[in-house]
């Protein structure tokens, strides 16, 4: 069964662009989109993510073991 969609025109470009950004036909972007093979997250939960990414890569080098007080990070952040 086939069901008709209505979009503006400028919904519709913008659409279009990320699926080309992915090498998708519009389609196959919402399919994907709709089983859950393709995320959409906000710009400012992606950030924060890998920002947790680097710290835990940070946290695991080995070359990062040494210990930095609070009182030493807000002393050097004049928050003292």
């Amino acid at each position: 069964m086939m069901n008709q969609l209505t979009i503006n025109q400028n919904i519709l470009l913008g659409i279009e662009d990320i699926a080309k950004q992915f090498n998708l036909s519009v389609n196959e972007l919402l399919e994907k989109i709709s089983q859950g093979k393709l995320a959409i997250i906000d710009p400012e939960e992606l950030e924060d993510l890998l920002d947790l990414k680097d710290a835990i890569q940070a946290e695991n080098n080995p070359e990062n073991e040494e210990k930095v007080f609070w009182e030493v990070i807000k002393q050097n952040l004049n928050l003292l």
